[in-house]
C-alpha cells in the first residue's frame, strides 16, 4: 500500500509536469538559486575541511582538547570528539556523515554511534544566522542559535550512558599525499551536495505544487514549506504578519525539526548501515520541544 501511494504521488507529480511546465521550472531556479546563494558557500567549505581533516587523524588533536569535558558531560570515547565539535561548527547533516564514517573506520561502537545521532543535529551556524538576520533582529538571531545549541546539549546529558564508553584502539593508516586526500575530499564532499541539491529541488517542487493547487497562503504555506525543506520554510516566514516571538519560535521549529529534506538526507547518509534513524528523530522532536521552551523563557525573563 506505501508503494502504491508513492506511486500515486509520483505520477500526479509527473502529470503536473504536462499540465503546468512553467510551475516545475521556475521552482528548481529557486531552489538551485537557494543552494547557490545560501546552501553551497556556507557548507561545502567545511565539508571539504573537515574531511581532509579525518584523512589526517585530527581526531587525535581534538581528543586532547576536548575529551575530559566530553567525557564527563556524554560519558563519549575520544573518537566522539570530532562528531561533536565539528558537527557543531560544519552544521547538519555533517554530524550523520561523521558518524558513519568513523563507525565505518572503527572508531565508533555502534551503540555510541546510535547515541550520538541524537544531539548533533546542529545547524551552520554561519547559515542560520544569515537567514533569521532577514527576519528578526542581529541579537535575538544569536539567541536562536544559543537555544538550538544547549537544547542539543541537553538531550545528549539527560539520554547519555549510565556507564562512560571505553576508547577504542584503532590503526589507522594516515594519507601524507596531499593531492589524494584533497581529490578524496572533495569528491566526498560533491557526493553529498548533490544529494542535498536533490533532495532541496524536489522538496522545493512538492511544497509550490501544493501551494498552487490547494492555494495555500499565509502561515498554511509556511508551515507546509518548514515541514518540507527548512530553508524554504524559513525564507517565506516573512510573508506573514505576526509579531517576532511567533516568527522566531517558527525558525526554531524549523530549524531543530530540520524538515523532511534534512530527514532523507539523514537517511541517505544512514543507508547500508546498523545506525537507527529512529534515535535521530526522537531528537529531533525533543530539540524542537527544548529549543522553543529555552527561548519562551528567555523571554519572559529578559523582556
Amino acid at each position: 500500500m506505501k508503494n502504491k501511494l508513492i506511486s500515486i504521488i509520483i505520477f500526479v507529480m509527473f502529470l503536473s509536469l504536462i499540465v503546468n511546465p512553467n510551475l516545475i521550472t521556475n521552482e528548481i531556479i529557486n531552489a538551485l538559486n537557494s543552494f547557490i546563494n545560501v546552501l553551497f558557500p556556507s557548507i561545502f567549505p567545511f565539508f571539504l575541511l573537515s574531511d581532509l581533516l579525518i584523512n589526517y587523524n585530527f581526531q587525535e588533536i581534538l581528543n586532547k582538547l576536548f575529551s575530559k569535558l566530553n567525557n564527563f558531560l556524554f560519558h563519549t570515547s575520544n573518537s566522539s570528539n570530532f562528531v561533536i565539535v565539528m558537527s557543531l561548527l560544519s552544521g547538519f547533516p555533517s554530524g550523520s556523515k561523521y558518524i558513519k564514517t568513523l563507525y565505518d573506520r572503527g572508531e565508533l561502537s555502534l551503540n555510541q554511534a546510535n547515541y550520538l545521532i541524537t544531539f548533533t543535529h546542529f545547524s551552520n551556524p554561519l547559515f542560520l544566522l544569515t537567514v533569521a538576520k532577514k527576519i528578526v533582529n542581529v541579537k535575538t538571531s544569536y539567541i536562536i542559535l544559543l537555544c538550538h545549541i544547549i537544547s542539543n546539549f541537553i538531550i545528549g546529558i539527560i539520554t547519555r550512558p549510565k556507564e562512560k564508553e571505553k576508547n577504542r584502539k584503532v590503526n589507522v593508516n594516515i594519507s601524507l599525499d596531499f593531492s589524494k586526500a584533497l581529490q578524496k575530499s572533495i569528491t566526498n564532499s560533491i557526493n553529498l551536495l548533490i544529494i542535498i541539491l536533490g533532495n532541496t529541488c524536489f522538496f522545493f517542487y512538492i511544497s509550490e505544487l501544493l501551494s498552487y493547487y490547494f492555494k495555500l497562503n499565509g502561515i498554511d504555506l509556511v508551515m507546509i514549506n518548514g515541514l518540507l525543506d527548512l530553508t524554504k520554510g524559513i525564507s517565506s516566514i516573512s510573508i506573514l504578519n505576526c509579531n517576532y516571538i511567533f516568527k522566531c519560535v517558527l525558525i526554531l521549529s524549523f530549524v531543530s525539526f530540520g524538515g523532511i529534506n534534512v530527514h532523507m538526507q539523514v537517511l541517505s547518509i544512514l543507508e547500508d548501515t546498523k545506525i537507527s534513524y529512529r534515535n535521530f528523530l526522537f531528537g529531533r522532536m525533543c530539540q524542537t520541544a527544548l529549543s522553543i521552551t529555552l527561548f519562551l523563557i528567555y523571554i519572559i525573563i529578559f523582556t
